[in-house]
């Protein structure tokens, strides 16, 4: 059920401009309860137009921002999670194939995820399934191929990622070891097969473990060694340097650190952020056809923008963000042909 809510905190939303370079705007804020969390854009109504949903743990919910197609949002409505649920991450896709953009969300608390079923704009409960403790990301891939959308959590607490199956909306769950206190986990194609690998960063360990395998039955081929001093944190998956298979880009203490994928080995590129980084994604900023990357660097209350130059990417350029700067989401908010971000700020 939706319920309007009230707002105490921030997101902000940075608009894009297609340019030479990526270009963001001046940002705005629209207010959120405290701690927002988790985002994710979609299009939840039906009218073309972006929307966003935004996890907060205060009160236990997500956020849905009905887009105007012009950049502006509408007040908030809200679907509420339960009690001490601790609603984080987000995903957004059609869990069941009926042509409505659902939500998946991990309820920390819980060592779930859950699925929020979209009927023209209306949410309702879906399945979970179980993860291992403490799921501190979630992504969205069709990881066995079957055409439903399934998903990956990095389980910080229990050195696993956890592969969660879709068919159709039902769900099911196997966890998988990785290394020390995995932060985050993403499905990408490595060598132009038709399976896909997943990659998963080990913030204790200060590796990034590649995971190979079918179905949920997947275990580590090869551990890429980010470096003794460092640290990692998020990481994204495309193909950066335009060869056609997918290459790696985590978030690693002040750098991306992009790893070149040439028929499954791996070569580590260390670009400046200039901050300390923590959550990373790619998109097509500047509209060129290759991938940019943003991180969220929540200690300098910043987001750092790489340009993909076609030989790699630059070094990061500060934009301002709100304080603590955490998950990111991607759209054509105001439908001006250029890709637009939206951070949650935690604090």
């Amino acid at each position: 059920m939706l319920h309007r809510s009230s707002t105490l905190a921030t997101l902000t939303l940075l608009a894009g401009t297609a340019m030479a370079a990526p270009q963001l705007n001046a940002p705005q804020s629209l207010a959120t309860a405290t701690r927002p969390g988790g985002a994710a854009a979609g299009d939840f109504n039906g009218d073309s137009f972006p929307d966003l949903a935004v996890a907060v743990d205060t009160v236990d919910r997500i956020d849905i921002f009905m887009g105007n197609g012009d950049g502006t949002f509408a007040a908030p409505v809200s679907i509420f999670t339960g009690g001490n649920t601790g609603p984080d991450s987000l995903a957004a896709f059609d869990a069941d194939g009926d042509g409505d953009t659902d939500l998946a969300v991990v309820l920390n608390n819980q060592n779930t995820v859950r699925l929020y079923m979209n009927g023209g704009g209306a949410f309702t409960q879906g399945n979970s399934a179980a993860t291992g403790a403490e799921p501190v990301s979630l992504s969205a891939a069709d990881i066995d191929g079957n055409g439903s959308i399934d998903m990956l959590t990095a389980n910080r607490d229990a050195n696993s990622i956890s592969i969660i199956l879709n068919t159709g909306g039902v769900l099911t769950s196997t966890n998988v070891p990785v290394g020390d206190e995995p932060r985050d986990a993403v499905a990408f194609n490595m060598d132009g097969a038709g399976s896909l690998e997943i990659a998963a960063t080990n913030s204790r360990d200060r590796s990034i473990s590649i995971l190979t395998g079918a179905g949920g039955a997947y275990s580590i081929a090869q551990t890429l060694n980010v470096g003794a001093a460092f640290r990692p944190e998020g990481i994204a998956a495309g193909d950066i340097d335009g060869d056609g298979d997918d290459d790696l880009v985590a978030a690693v203490e002040v750098f991306a650190q992009v790893w070149t994928n040439t028929a499954g080995s791996f070569a580590s590129t260390n670009v400046s952020a200039g901050f300390e980084t923590d959550r990373i994604m790619l998109a097509d900023l500047d509209g060129d056809g290759d991938l940019d990357a943003v991180t969220a660097n929540q200690d300098a209350n910043a987001l750092s923008v790489f340009d993909n130059t076609g030989a790699g990417l630059a070094a990061g350029i500060a934009v301002a963000a709100g304080t603590a700067p955490d998950r990111l989401a991607s759209a054509d908010f105001d439908l001006n042909g250029s890709a637009d971000l939206a951070v949650t700020n935690r604090d």
